[in-house]
């Protein structure tokens, strides 16, 4: 009479039970390189002669203020990246939205109390740019345009309406406590904390768990992967691109708010440039632009790097804001280069 068989024990082909292997996936994820990056740039610091200033506690908790505004919108482009789509109107996004609140807040200051007034402008700032990622979804799936060209487009005619709700000139909303309490506050946890971090934090938990425990969340990287095949299956393909375009559309009005509360006013100008900062944050954190590939935690150790990176270049160049524009689009192009050898050696 045989025994009844046991059942296998998860081992891998060493022998050593399962926890090398989540080393080994650890390992060859490109989170690990970014983290191993970071640690490496961190104790290059710590011996560096700029080391006093770039682990004082001003600069580390504006380091933070930093990395949170950048990583809110960043997510919202890994979004549509996943998609194997592209947002370039989010720089312009950030100013016109930064701009909508400004008119909108000052305009109703003066005919009701301060505090609606506020809550008006927020809420109407945010349901705009909500409306105006629908809209390139939109655009992009029902008309088939390229989503290159319609957020190309989509960038110059917002930088265009920025310059035109105020004559070109900012607006400034300094007498709204909230906004400022918003980007430039701090809640004392053993160590000040900007609160935009904490905005960081709830955005990030809501969508990765959208991403990974939703059934948009898989129909998004399925989308990316293979839209042909996702949508023959019965998915709305629609729905997900207006979750995606949407989804960062709206986290681009909530830095357009951050960034206009940071410095006071909402400001025409502006968000330059931070559809680039926004892009690499998310292929250096691993998406693919090809698309079917990227998450929340990648996207923010992706923006970590790029702020360390500029915060250093900061402290050792005397013109540190002409380096800039090289230092993220070389990051970005060895970000994508890692991407093409990885694909070619799988």
């Amino acid at each position: 009479m045989s025994l009844p068989e046991t059942p296998a024990l998860s081992m891998n082909t060493s022998g050593q039970g399962a926890t090398p292997s989540l080393l080994n996936r650890f390992f060859a994820s490109r989170e690990s390189s970014v983290v191993i990056v970071l640690v490496v740039l961190g104790i290059l610091l710590a011996i560096d002669p700029v080391r006093s200033k770039f682990y004082s506690s001003a600069n580390l908790q504006n380091m933070m203020l930093q990395i949170a505004l950048l990583s809110i919108f960043a997510i919202g482009e890994t979004v549509v990246i996943i998609t194997g789509g592209i947002d370039l109107s989010l720089g312009s996004l950030i100013a016109f939205s930064g701009m909508v609140l400004a008119l909108l807040a000052t305009s109703l200051d003066a005919r009701m109390y301060s505090s609606m007034a506020v809550a008006i402008a927020l809420i109407a700032t945010l349901g705009v740019s909500a409306l105006i990622g629908l809209l390139h979804a939109s655009l992009i799936h029902r008309l088939r345009l390229p989503p290159f060209v319609v957020t190309l487009a989509a960038l110059t005619i917002l930088q265009s309406q920025s310059l035109l709700l105020n004559h070109q000139l900012p607006i400034s909303i300094t007498q709204f406590g909230l906004f400022d309490t918003l980007a430039n506050g701090k809640i004392n946890l053993g160590f000040p904390i900007p609160v935009p971090v904490v905005i960081l934090a709830f955005v990030g938990i809501v969508v990765h768990m959208m991403l990974s425990r939703s059934r948009v969340g898989r129909y998004t990287y399925s989308v990316g992967s293979n839209e042909t095949a996702t949508q023959l299956s019965g998915v709305n393909v629609n729905r997900v691109k207006c979750f995606a375009y949407g989804t960062s559309a709206l986290l681009g009005g909530v830095a357009g708010v951050l960034y206009a509360g940071y410095g006071g006013q909402g400001d025409p100008l502006s968000g330059r440039g931070y559809e680039l900062n926004a892009v690499a944050a998310a292929v250096i954190g691993g998406a693919n632009l090809a698309g079917g590939q990227g998450s929340v935690g990648g996207t923010i150790l992706g923006a970590c790097l790029l702020r360390v990176i500029l915060s250093a270049i900061n402290l050792k160049l005397s013109s540190p804001q002409l380096w800039e524009g090289s230092v993220v689009g070389g990051v970005l192009l060895m970000a994508v280069l890692t991407t093409a050898f990885q694909t070619r050696k799988k």
